[in-house]
């Protein structure tokens, strides 16, 4: 498909592309990822260990509460209770505030 688009534009084979036709003539070869691991899998490593827990890569930056779940759920351990302590605000715009119970899974 390109090479026709190419093709009604004035282009030949062989020709450079660009204004004085000086371009790269050789095919830009791309280089697909098979396997199934992430960008930085193989630099991920445990960042470091502090009193039995290991504080993993993937966990930084997100939200506590998401990350909080997320631990929990790769240690197969319950899920903490979140009780409201207290809500104000709008209807549009509700500010509420949560305390971890019991369950805390660190």
């Amino acid at each position: 498909v390109g090479e026709f688009l190419m093709r009604k534009m004035g282009w030949k084979t062989g020709e450079g592309l660009g204004r004085n036709r000086e371009g790269t003539v050789e095919p830009i070869v791309i280089d697909f990822k098979v396997d199934r691991k992430g960008l930085v899998a193989e630099g991920e490593k445990l960042q470091k260990q502090t009193g039995g827990l290991v504080v993993t890569k993937d966990l930084m930056g997100k939200h506590p509460v998401s990350a909080l779940i997320e631990l929990c759920n790769k240690r197969k351990i319950m899920q903490p209770d979140f009780v409201m302590v207290h809500h104000s605000g709008p209807d549009h715009r509700k500010n509420f505030l949560f305390k971890v119970g019991q369950s805390v899974c660190l």
